[in-house]
């Protein structure tokens, strides 16, 4: 699988113009973020350097972000030093200052920062942390301006809309990206506007383009729940599951009515693979310097007295599996990890429940407590 990956990534370069840009589509600005977050996700977890054919595109693609950026003659106005209108996803409408280019910008930026830092390169990585801590600041005064203007905390998908389904986009912040912190008021007030305003049938139905229930961005919802501790979680987990095809694919939108596609491809890959990370996130999942075993898996997946385990899966760290069995005391929460060095710090929470911080060389940990299976 990683050699499939890397063969992948491989092609990157010569998908990128003369000029930086990790070209998609007209008009779509996210592309340049997302490309150099994945080249460095893909380093972290694998534990390889970057390799040198990629060195090149990936310093032109975070100086195209920095020359993408506008700068008007007011900078008071809510869009100053963001990305410039674009189309941005398709999903949240017609051209804008979307703040979904914005935040995988920054992540984007940051990637590169640490990509070209590992290839030696000091100063243009400085300059990339500058530009992301720059670009994350005309973010933060840009949301303040929303703020006022709507009288809530809550994200929109642009300085210039209102509170509607594109503020989905918004939630890139906290899930991919972990750029604020997983309980920002900014991002939970976002996701409770969508959970009160824009979910049917227990999904996410996106009435912007695609007229449909959304397995995938049901589940960045669900992301950003679990990140936070939030129950609610689990229950959007089951709703996407709820709404599998009876081949186990989903299609890019889903009919409230018939169950069936209303919109895009038949089997999504992007909903395969938010199905994917949100069952792997359940079990293990990185957070600042440490990873968070067991946040995510629900009461029902121990039903009958039996264990549940995922892994091996690659971490910053090295490979892990990790395994959950409740017992007459409660929830016993075990791993084996390959680490590729020291061991890095492990919490185990449980969704609603307590945290257990484990001691240093444990490879297990009894939960117990309110809320925790016994």
């Amino acid at each position: 699988m990683e050699g499939r990956v890397e063969r992948t990534l491989d092609l990157f370069p010569s998908r990128q113009t003369r000029k930086g840009h990790f070209f998609s589509q007209e008009g779509e600005w996210d592309s340049n973020g997302e490309a150099l977050w994945i080249l460095e996700r893909f380093c972290a977890h694998t534990g390889r350097s970057p390799k040198p054919s990629w060195r090149r595109a990936i310093e032109k693609g975070g100086r195209w972000i920095r020359r993408m950026r506008v700068r008007p003659k007011d900078p008071g106005l809510p869009h100053a030093g963001l990305l410039p209108a674009g189309f941005s996803a398709e999903h949240l409408g017609p051209n804008d200052y979307y703040y979904w280019d914005d935040f995988w910008s920054v992540a984007g930026l940051r990637s590169a920062a640490r990509l070209m830092e590992a290839y030696g390169e000091s100063d243009t990585a400085a300059t990339f942390r500058a530009e992301a801590d720059d670009l994350a600041a005309a973010i933060d005064r840009s949301l303040e301006m929303c703020s006022v203007r709507l009288g809530r905390p809550g994200m929109p998908a642009s300085p210039y809309r209102r509170m509607d389904p594109g503020a989905i986009g918004s939630l890139a912040a906290g899930y991919p990206g972990q750029l604020v912190d997983a309980r920002d008021p900014r991002l939970l007030d976002t996701v409770e506007f969508l959970l009160e305003h824009c979910f049917v049938k227990g999904g996410f139905f996106q009435d912007m383009i695609h007229s449909g229930i959304n397995p995938y961005l049901t589940l960045h919802v669900a992301q950003v729940l679990l990140r936070a501790g939030d129950p609610r979680a689990t229950e959007l987990i089951a709703t996407v599951a709820e709404l599998a095809s009876p081949t186990g694919q989903w299609p890019e939108a889903i009919h409230p009515r018939t169950g069936g596609g209303c919109m895009g491809d038949g089997q999504h890959v992007w909903a395969a693979a938010e199905w994917i990370l949100a069952l792997r996130n359940c079990f293990v999942r990185e957070e600042g310097d440490g990873l968070v075993l067991a946040g995510g898996i629900p009461e029902a997946w121990l039903a009958g007295g039996g264990d549940v385990s995922f892994g091996p899966t690659p971490t910053p760290f090295g490979p892990l599996t990790v395994a959950v069995r409740r017992n007459s005391a409660g929830v016993e929460v075990s791993w084996a990890g390959d680490w590729r060095g020291a061991a890095p710090p492990i919490v185990v929470r449980w969704l609603g429940g307590p945290e257990v911080v484990a001691p240093a060389g444990a490879d297990r940990v009894l939960v117990t407590g309110e809320g925790v299976p016994a």
